[in-house]
């Protein structure tokens, strides 16, 4: 590197840092300390991600920010239809008079609101008014669900004015993007957020997938499930995103998880599970008409299993109330939500597939502010995200899901932030079951990535592993221990080495705020020319053809490296 040439702009100081922090302080009171630097990371970037861990405020955090960014909006929320009530509260305590529309459907649209909250289900119903209308700022809540390209990605990204076709009437302001998982599995999955962002990583998915997804030809195409450079990859994108887990942000009191093993008498039971397993001995396609209907023989034996496990969460959650605690039970079952309610009376309440978004945050507050109410019981996917539940201090799982993921979401509508007691959560294991084989998966993971950071966890069913094992007759022969949290609370998998990458490099680029850096390198083809590298709002871009392509050369990657070291 030339350093004779390098001019170096001076940063924000630590005296202006602590200023910014104090206003934020007294202008919203109860910010968390790692709230109050969230918010300035992404008032110093004008699009971002904010990948900060389940239950630490990302959605407090953004809707501060923008107000701050874009004082005058108008602002538009892309979010999960779960989740479209719970930001229009959140929006509220900060903005109490704010105009708010939440769109329910493609009829309703609601022109000249200060804040319109849509979900992604409905964005082709009323793409040409969100497309007319000049947002100041948009949040793209859960933005992992743009990682695959589908027909939403391509109008979220149309939103942001970074898709082909027709583009908005004006660019948006401010663009925030918010996720606890940025990249569930692979670093395929980061682009999408990245092309969002306008990071110049983007500009060549081919360039990208080569660099950092060891990509390959296979013959049918590129194969881009792979992954290389992770350490180059995660100083490349620390300057667009922030991502701190519970451990780092919060002093949150421990999570402790237990498999308890249970006996069932149920015959049936084992005959529907054996009946599964045989059929698929017979036919072990694990895809097409032979698959589904194999699934659904394996579906029968396992609600059957659900049911038969009633009575044992039932005197659990009896235990649970004598000891004067409020209690949160899971399961996948309607039938099993029922008996529940059936058997607790008024002071239970429940949550499915069917309960309005409007009633489950109304049966969630309820549970969190009326001592009468004592049990909640909920369908894993319809109660598990979306919803704060710290009023209680137990999680029980009748039934256990094939999707790991939807098992720590849960999880964690009890361990987040307000929780203040330790959380204890129970899977009940029925022995000499399939539950023998997906319990361990489970546990197998829990270990694995300690106390259970959702953004690593595994969001493919693991149904096609616990058959193979059970067709192997590879049954666990010692009852499951109860789970102790490992001391080195590391995490798994790709996404892992990442985040621990990306938090080392978050003091090189992710700090330099504001502020502006130049490098400057002799051109090797050129002697008269140089090359010139710019790091602003915590990205390095640089003037040579390399970058004008493949939005990285080597260059930016040296400065990066320095920067972060």
């Amino acid at each position: 590197m030339n350093q004779q040439n390098q001019t170096v702009a001076v940063p924000p100081s630590s005296d202006a840092l602590a200023e910014a922090a104090r206003r934020l302080a007294e202008a919203y009171p109860g910010l968390y300390g790692h709230q109050q630097s969230g918010i300035a990371f992404l008032l110093s970037r004008r699009r971002a991600i904010l990948a900060d861990d389940m239950g630490l405020g990302k959605t407090r955090q953004a809707i501060i920010a923008m107000r701050e960014a874009a004082p005058a909006g108008p602002f538009l929320v892309v979010c999960p239809a779960g989740v479209k009530l719970t930001w229009r509260h959140e929006i509220l305590a900060i903005e109490p008079d704010a105009q708010i529309a939440v769109i329910a459907n493609g009829s309703d649209w609601q022109a000249g609101s200060r804040w319109t909250i849509v979900n992604y289900d409905l964005l082709g119903k009323v793409e040409d008014a969100l497309l007319t209308t000049p947002w100041a700022g948009i949040v793209v809540d859960e933005a992992h669900y743009i990682k695959n390209d589908s027909q939403r990605t391509t109008r979220v990204l149309r939103l942001l004015g970074v898709g082909s076709g027709r583009q908005p009437a004006g660019d948006p302001e401010v663009v925030y993007l918010l996720t606890g998982t940025p990249m569930a599995n692979r670093p395929r999955d980061l682009f999408n957020l990245l092309k969002a962002v306008r990071h110049p990583l983007s500009k060549s998915f081919y360039a990208y997938a080569v660099r950092y997804c060891a990509a390959q030809d296979n013959g049918f195409g590129l194969d881009t499930r792979g992954a290389s450079n992770l350490e180059e990859l995660a100083q490349l994108i620390s300057g667009v995103m922030l991502r701190r887990t519970k451990d780092e942000a919060l002093d949150l009191p421990p999570k402790i998880r237990t498999w308890q093993e249970i006996e069932i008498a149920s015959k049936k039971v084992r005959q529907l599970e054996a009946r599964a397993i045989s059929f698929f001995e017979a036919h072990p396609a694990t895809s097409g008409p032979t698959w589904t209907q194999f699934l659904g023989l394996l579906n029968t034996a396992r609600h059957a299993l659900a049911e038969a496990k009633v009575p044992h969460t039932i005197e659990a959650v009896r235990e649970r109330l004598e000891a004067d605690e409020k209690v949160v039970v899971f399961t996948n079952y309607s039938v099993v939500v029922q008996r529940l309610k059936e058997e607790f009376g008024e002071v239970a309440l429940t949550i499915t597939g069917d309960t309005p978004v409007a009633a489950r945050q109304a049966a969630a507050d309820a549970l969190q502010h009326d001592p009468a109410r004592r049990v909640l019981v909920g369908n894993l996917i319809a109660a598990g995200v979306g919803l704060t539940l710290t009023a209680a201090t137990h999680v029980i799982f009748n039934d256990l899901d094939w999707v790991p993921a939807n098992h720590w979401q849960a999880e964690d509508r009890i361990y987040r932030i307000g929780q203040t007691r330790p959380a204890f959560i129970t899977y009940l294991v029925a022995s000499e079951t399939l539950d023998d084989f997906v319990a361990t998966v489970l546990e197998d993971k829990a270990r694995a990535i300690g106390m259970l950071e959702e953004y690593a966890a595994d969001h493919a069913s693991v149904v096609e592993q616990v058959v193979q094992a059970a067709v192997r007759g590879e049954r666990p022969e010692r009852p499951l221990p109860r789970y102790q949290p490992p001391s080195d609370r590391g995490t798994v998998g790709v996404l892992g080495d990442v985040l621990e990458l990306l938090a080392k490099a978050r003091r090189g680029l992710a700090s330099a705020g504001s502020g502006e850096q130049t490098f400057t390198f002799p051109s090797s083809s050129r002697p008269d020319h140089v090359h010139t590298v710019t790091v602003s709002d915590g990205v390095a871009r640089c003037t040579c053809e390399g970058f004008a392509y493949r939005g990285t050369c080597k260059h930016t990657r040296e400065v990066v490296s320095r920067l972060s070291s």
